[in-house]
């Protein structure tokens, strides 16, 4: 199984940006991961076939600027596994998640 790892920057406003690009990996691919890093960052991996790279690369370079993704068309249906670090322009460092409070 061939891997890639690609990183990507997105400079739009983060959770629109991660809702699209969560629909563009569901297109193409399966997210095996996600993991959230603060607000500054976050990393998937997804499994998906190699003759679909293109595609998946191609509708997320509308989202981000990638580095280190050149993919080959190819025609091959085997498996590979695509790991993509994404760093957000915008954030600050200090991912807050509201806690609802609960009477009693």
């Amino acid at each position: 199984m061939n891997s890639h790892f690609w990183s990507g920057i997105c400079r739009a406003e983060r959770i629109k940006s991660i809702s699209g690009i969560t629909g563009i990996a569901d297109r193409y691919a399966t997210i095996l991961n996600f993991q959230k890093f603060s607000d500054i960052s976050l990393s998937l991996m997804m499994e998906t076939e190699e003759c679909r790279l293109a595609g998946l690369l191609t509708d997320l370079k509308t989202i981000l600027l990638i580095e280190g993704a050149d993919a080959i068309p190819s025609d091959s249906m085997k498996t590979c596994l695509v790991f993509l670090n994404i760093s957000f322009t915008e954030g600050t460092g200090h991912l807050e998640f509201p806690v609802p409070e609960i009477p009693g």
